[in-house]
């Protein structure tokens, strides 16, 4: 049908012709993708409507078009210092899709897929419940694992897997929980470096070594492998290339967070530790993301396979959107305090080997529905 389609335009153009001479072709002729007007359309989406923002969008492995506009600190927090490509926040729940890549390419590392049991790659010395043994990758990516929270340190987590699933399999109820992507900051580290390398020390001593070897294997084999030029710095949590930003040390130019509804409120920043990793806290510009989103795409971390296979069944992503151009798979990040002071983040991966990644430093906005307006800018920017 779809070939179809085309033969017959192209029946329907030469008519149109041969009876309107006068027409240019690029009136009606399909041109295709133009990577410049998403671009335009994005902004016009954008702009105006929240606090700060920007985007960056990839086309057949690099980057071709960002901006940025806005605020990243307004006035209520001293001198107001413009959002710009390379203001960094946190990027939420969109680190999940880091996670994903990162768990799914060790495995694959070993030979071994998303079928793997998590009770085979955890720490030996973990007292797994009977009920929790057949809980695959898979079921943990897709969030129906049924596991409980209880915290996210070292042994929140394994008492998380010593407390009985309310019921996992790909036929259960989705149940979205941080608690499945936490589980990573263990997992990574033991796939990687051996279950056993962590089942002697004390919950102090591993919280500390599986923190520092996840931090360095996503730093290795995710942000160096895609170039980026600060790959040894990226942080969870507030960074500069001084290092860790902290209360007691902030930086007086990096992004805060506001309620693009309330102005008058100050905004504020989130310190996140290297407990919040896995589920979120990554602290990226849209740029890196989206350089993040073509080196997935290239192959790079995961196979071809795997990485539709992240699509299709939701591992690491939220959804898909049914576009004019096929399924436009997606994922978002946010964060908000008692007075909607937050962030909002998105990736969304495009059939003709487009992904985009944005950005903006308020959860509260006008922007309206952020996939669906991100989906309608694609579909917008054919030709």
């Amino acid at each position: 049908m779809k070939n179809l389609c085309k033969k017959t335009g192209i029946g329907l153009v030469v008519t149109t012709m041969t009876f309107t001479a006068c027409q240019k072709p690029s009136n009606f002729v399909d041109q295709g993708f133009d990577a410049a007007l998403f671009a335009e359309n994005m902004r016009e989406s954008l702009d105006g409507k929240t606090v700060g923002w920007s985007f960056a969008i990839s086309q057949n492995g690099k980057i071709v078009q960002y901006d940025a506009g806005g605020s990243a600190r307004l006035s209520t927090n001293g001198q107001e210092v413009p959002y710009t490509a390379t203001t960094r926040q946190a990027t939420g729940s969109c680190s999940k899709t880091i996670s994903a890549l990162a768990l799914l390419g060790a495995l694959e590392a070993k030979d071994l897929d998303e079928y793997a049991y998590l009770a085979d790659l955890l720490p030996s010395s973990w007292d797994i419940a009977e009920e929790n043994r057949k809980i695959t990758v898979r079921d943990l990516l897709t969030h129906k694992a049924g596991l409980t929270y209880f915290g996210n340190d070292y042994a929140s987590l394994r008492k998380t897997m010593k407390t009985p699933t309310t019921g996992f399999g790909y036929f259960t109820k989705k149940k979205y929980d941080n608690v499945n992507y936490l589980m990573c900051r263990v997992l990574i580290p033991c796939i990687v470096n051996g279950k056993e390398s962590y089942a002697k020390m004390t919950d102090e001593q591993a919280d500390e070594a599986v923190s520092q070897a996840h931090r360095n294997y996503i730093r290795e084999k995710i942000f160096k492998v895609a170039g980026l030029p600060d790959w040894q710095n990226i942080n969870i949590g507030p960074w500069n290339a001084n290092g860790t930003i902290t209360e007691a040390a902030p930086d007086r130019q990096m992004t805060m967070y506001y309620n693009y509804s309330k102005p008058e409120l100050p905004g504020i920043m989130v310190y996140t530790t290297y407990k919040g990793a896995g589920a979120g806290g990554w602290f990226m510009n849209s740029p890196e993301m989206a350089q993040v989103l073509l080196t997935a795409e290239s192959g790079k971390y995961v196979s071809s396979l795997m990485l539709d296979k992240m699509k299709d069944l939701l591992m690491g992503y939220d959804g898909f959107i049914s576009g004019k151009r096929g399924e436009y798979h997606w994922k978002n990040g946010y964060w908000y305090d008692e007075e909607t002071r937050g962030i909002f983040t998105v990736i969304m991966h495009f059939p003709n080997n487009v992904q985009i990644a944005w950005h903006t430093n308020s959860i509260q906005t006008d922007i309206g529905d952020p996939m669906g307006i991100t989906g309608k800018a694609y579909d917008n920017a054919w030709r």
